[in-house]
Formats: structure tokens, sequence, C-alpha cells
């Protein structure tokens, strides 16, 4: 009899045990045996931000690819050691000398890195026309009417590559893909057009051929489409393109500017001319050259820039920020420099296991971090500090805004889940806070390699998973 009270006691022990452990572990289970998660690597955290303390992991330990939630530790970082208020200055000078209304000498164009310069994503102050207009009014109320000179941007170069040099050349080229310099300019990417005429294919904008040239890898047998890629390493102009030898053009495209410093200086004076300054383009020498005027502008706040960075999944913005922290926390605005700040930050504040690191905005396939990593990180910005005030709200909001605009809509999670979205070729990745139903904010991470379904097919398993968080007790 006592035999049969214990066994019955030791049943509901184990029936209460699994009944507690089994709301996460089976939402996990539906995730992994679902057909399109078959042959992925899938890793989930949940950490509880108030205790810091990790309610559940499953491969939490994995080493993954992070794809662009690569950002959040890269944003982290900047927001912590910048501040949200830090912002980032461009200078533009006249240096050279005045003749009746005839400057002669040249523009230089000072870049710190800005990535919003000349975009029009901050409102209509910081486009193109609005900021050409700025300068050539200021230039006419000196009196100028007439420039002869060039248009010279220093420096031309950060230190290293412009991209990650583990990027992959398929995705050079392409305006996810873009370098990132000392000066940028409408987010460095362009509308151009492939078009073909008797000497071969040709890129142009505004209806001006480009000096890129276009080299082609063309297959005969397939029908008319369009190219599969247009490809190119920055600083070399050559354009390279893979398609369909029948493609159907002209075919618009946006592609990434092979080297800023180079369009800048043809560039401006053109738009000076459509300002109604005429500008002779000459290389002139000014032994006594003077600085006749100098004029700054300044980037939004990091607190905007590191909103698109995350809403938008906005890699050139993440790859800005990161050179700006090593040269303001470094010794110079190095790709380097600002991942060894980045570095020591993790370690100053205990955020492990340390990652590896290859670049600012996940592009590379050979950054490697864990679910249970990203959940302490996010926890770690989610407590209640003054540096961290806000950060949250960098990121994009479950069927409310940015990458995260069309998912996660269901009504029992909409608007209380904020994350970072991440894709590349079989990877997706999504990270972030949730405020479940009983009001208590968690934070999660959804890590899945070799992961052969859509975005939106990911995001409906995702969903299912963060609904049942929402309703789960610890």
């Amino acid at each position: 009899m006592c035999h049969r009270i214990l066994l019955g006691c030791l049943f509901i022990l184990v029936q209460i045990t699994v009944s507690g452990q089994s709301d996460m572990a089976r939402a996990t289970d539906a995730f992994q045996s679902n057909p399109i998660s078959q042959g992925a690597t899938l890793a989930f955290s949940v950490r509880k931000v108030k205790v810091d303390q990790e309610l559940f992991q499953r491969n939490g330990d994995k080493w993954m690819i992070p794809a662009s939630n690569q950002k959040l530790i890269t944003t982290a970082a900047a927001w912590e050691l910048l501040g949200p208020s830090h912002r980032i200055p461009t200078l533009f000078r006249l240096e050279g000398f005045v003749v009746d209304s005839l400057f002669i000498g040249n523009i230089i164009l000072e870049g710190h890195g800005d990535p919003s310069l000349a975009s029009s994503q901050f409102g209509p102050s910081t486009t193109e026309d609005s900021i050409v207009s700025r300068w050539a009014k200021q230039i006419r109320e000196l009196g100028i009417r007439n420039i002869r000179g060039q248009v010279i941007c220093q420096p031309a170069l950060f230190a290293g590559s412009p991209v990650g040099l583990t990027w992959e050349w398929g995705d050079l080229g392409g305006c996810f893909a873009t370098g990132v310099w000392p000066l940028n300019w409408q987010e460095n990417c362009i509308r151009t057009q492939l078009d073909k005429d008797s000497l071969g294919y040709y890129l142009s904008s505004d209806s001006l051929v480009l000096p890129w040239p276009v080299v082609t890898t063309l297959e005969p047998a397939r029908p008319f489409a369009e190219p599969d890629f247009v490809t190119g390493a920055p600083g070399d102009l050559t354009r390279w393109v893979s398609g369909p030898e029948r493609m159907t053009i002209p075919i618009a495209l946006r592609l990434a500017i092979p080297n800023v410093p180079r369009y800048l200086s043809v560039r401006l004076p053109r738009l000076f001319r459509q300002s109604g300054i005429p500008f002779q383009l000459e290389t002139v020498t000014t032994t006594k050259a003077q600085s006749i005027w100098q004029d700054t502008l300044w980037s939004p706040s990091l607190r905007k820039l590191i909103t698109h960075t995350n809403t938008e999944s906005q890699n050139m913005y993440a790859e800005a920020i990161l050179r700006r922290l090593g040269e303001v926390r470094g010794t110079n605005p190095s790709l380097g420099q600002g991942l060894d700040q980045v570095r020591q930050w993790l370690d100053k504040n205990k955020i492990k296991p340390a990652p590896y690191l290859h670049d600012a905005s996940g592009l590379s396939r050979q950054n490697a971090v864990t679910a249970s990593f990203l959940t302490l990180l996010l926890s770690h910005c989610a407590q209640d500090s003054l540096p961290y005030a806000g950060f949250g709200e960098t990121l994009a909001v479950g069927g409310k805004s940015g990458t995260l605009f069309p998912h996660l809509r269901d009504k029992r999670i909409k608007g209380k889940v904020f994350a970072k979205t991440g894709t590349l070729n079989r990877t997706r990745s999504l990270s972030g806070y949730l405020v479940r139903q009983d009001g208590e904010q968690v934070t999660f991470s959804i890590l899945a390699n070799q992961f052969t379904g859509t975005t939106r097919e990911f995001m409906a398993l995702a969903q299912q998973w963060l609904i049942q968080l929402s309703l789960s007790k610890d």
C-alpha cells in the first residue's frame, strides 16, 4: 500500500515537472520538427531581464552564424561607449584664393564616416539637394560666382578595406554590401541602368554613361531574364554581370558606388553647376592657398543612426558606426580598432562567451555567437541604468515597424516584440525582447543555420514559438 502511494506521488511529481518544463520544450520541438527545419541547426535561449536568469535554452551554447544579429553587438557597444547623443562631423572647406568673383583652388571635404550624409532617411534638410543648396547659398554670400579647381576628399580611405575582408564576392556591388568611406554619400548607392549597344553592355545614371567597365559572364541557352547579379569590389570600377545571354534590357538597378571620393569629385561640380555656380574642373596649384571659408555638417544623433541601423538592418551604417568607435575610443577609424573596442567592452561587462567578430554588420559568414550570449547581451542592455535608457526602442517592433512590419502580427504578441532580424543564404536569426502577457520582460534569441525555408516561413515558426513564450509562466 505504501509502495503504491509512493509510486503515485512520484508519478504526480514527474507529471508536474514535465508539465512545468514542457511549455517551451514543446514549442521548440514543434519548431525543430517542422519539415522546413529539417537539416538545419537551431539554437534557442530565453533570459529573464529583471533577475538576469536564463529560463530556457536548447543548443544555447552552440556556435552559430548570427547574420544581422551581429549588429546588436556593434550598436550596443557604441551606444554605451559613444552615447546616444553623439554626432559625426563632416567639414566643407574652400582652400585657395578669390580673384574678383572667381574662386581658384580646391573644395576640401573632410569626412569622419557619417553614413547619413545626403541621405533622404532623416528629412528634407539632409538630402543631396538640400546640402548642395546650403553650400551654394553660402558661397554666393562670399561674393563667389565661379569656381575653378577640384573636389578633394580627405582622407580618401579609412585604414584597411572599405568592406569586410571575409564578405562573399557575390554580395559586393549590391546596395546591401556597399563599402564605407570617410565621405559617404546617399548611402553609397545610386540608381543605374544596364543597357547595350554595338560595343557591348554599359551602365548609365541620370542619362550619363558611367565610367565603369562591364564584363559579362552569360549563358546562351537560358531564356530572357534579368541578370543573376552585378558585382564588383570597391576601388575597382569594373562591374561583373552574370545572367542569360538574352537579357531583357534596359534593366533598372541600384548599385553600390565603387569609389565614393572619385564619384564625389565629379558629382559635386555637376551639382554646383545645376545650382547656378559654374564649376570648371581643373588641377590648380596654389602655393599661397588660404582657407576662405568652412562649414560643418553634423550627423543625426547616434540614437537615430542606430535606430535606422537596427530597424532597417542597414549594413553600411553598422560598419560606419564601428569605425567611428575606433576613431573616438581607439587610435584610428579602422575596422580593427573598432572591433578591439567592442571586445574590450564585452570583456569589461563579462558578456561571454566572447564571440568571433569579423565585421560590424553580420555579412561575414565567419562571425560566430551563441544564443545564450545574445540574450545575456540584451539583458545587460535592458538593466535599469542611465547609459542604456532607450536602447530597446532602436529595434524593429513586431507587426509595426522596420523589418518586422510584415511579421509577428498575431494579436497576442503584436507590438510586444522588439527585435533584430538576420538573413543570409540559409541563415535566419531573430533576437530581442518580449513583453509577456504577465507583464514580465524577457530576452530571447533564435538562431537557425542551414535553414532552407524562406524568411516568411521562419517568421511563422518564430511567431508560434513567441506566442508560447508569451503565455508561459516561470
